[in-house]
């Protein structure tokens, strides 16, 4: 059996929800609160965004914008959280820029909506100087990774695959 920890992040609200089926507590909220401290103190705009449009940050089995549950969730799985603060930080950002398009009504997924949750991503990565070799990788990528499977289509499938 496992424990589920709910406690409140300090910074603003956010609900941060623990599950020790995926990730050890105290340590994910801890985490939690140092990430968005982080952004709250070197990154003011992307911190705004998370505050706004994010409800909860919850330890999960994958990582990924969850606009489907109320409030909107940030779902972070083990590989996300074991990655440096300066990473998981930025995938906060990352991931509250899909719950801001989802909340005004634009392209939440696809490439496009990918794209631009990239550039936000190493806008923040700069601004809270994270190592240059984060910025190197999110510089390398197309904005399909959401496409798993590679075919072509976003759906459950792609999905289910995630292992970050």
């Amino acid at each position: 059996m496992f424990w589920l920890w709910i406690l409140a992040a300090c910074q603003a609200g956010i609900v941060v929800e623990g599950n020790t089926q995926f990730i050890k507590e105290p340590d994910f909220t801890e985490k939690v609160n140092k990430a968005i401290d982080l952004l709250k103190k070197k990154a003011p705009g992307a911190h705004t965004i998370l505050m706004t449009h994010v409800g909860k940050v919850r330890a999960f089995s994958k990582s990924g914008a969850n606009i489907y549950l109320k409030p909107i969730t940030i779902d972070v799985g083990k590989p996300t959280f074991d990655a440096s603060l300066t990473w998981f930080a930025s995938m906060l950002a990352h991931e509250s820029i899909h719950a801001k398009q989802y909340v005004e009504k634009k392209d939440y997924s696809g490439q496009a909506a990918e794209l631009t949750a990239n550039a936000h991503q190493i806008e923040v990565l700069r601004l809270i100087g994270a190592p240059q070799s984060e910025i190197t990788y999110m510089l390398s990528l197309d904005g399909n990774h959401f496409d798993v499977n590679k075919d072509g289509v976003y759906d459950h499938k792609d999905y289910e695959l995630r292992n970050w």
